[in-house]
């Protein structure tokens, strides 16, 4: 009976952190503001490694041209199941 319950803990945790988003993709909000979010999937993730993925996005979606970055948002993972994340705004120059 104990290793069903474990077994089923397992895999209901396994499962929830595949609902994760990893990224938001580039959204555009206004005057020309790009948002990119980048979300760990774990509290071992860091944030700066968030931030280097959400940069290099924002970036490969501006070329040729490259993002000039306005803010850095992060968030540090918390416990029960608040994971890091990164946010940049930018504007493609």
């Amino acid at each position: 009976m104990a290793a069903a319950m474990r077994t089923a803990l397992l895999l209901s945790l396994v499962a929830l952190g595949g609902c994760s988003i990893p990224t938001t993709g580039v959204v555009p909000l206004t005057d020309g503001l790009n948002k990119v979010t980048r979300q760990g999937n774990g509290f071992w993730v860091t944030t700066a490694s968030l931030k280097t993925d959400a940069v290099a996005e924002a970036n490969a979606s501006c070329a040729p041209r490259r993002a000039r970055v306005i803010d850095v948002k992060e968030t540090q993972a918390k416990p029960m199941g608040g994971w890091p994340e990164a946010e940049v705004l930018f504007k493609c120059e």
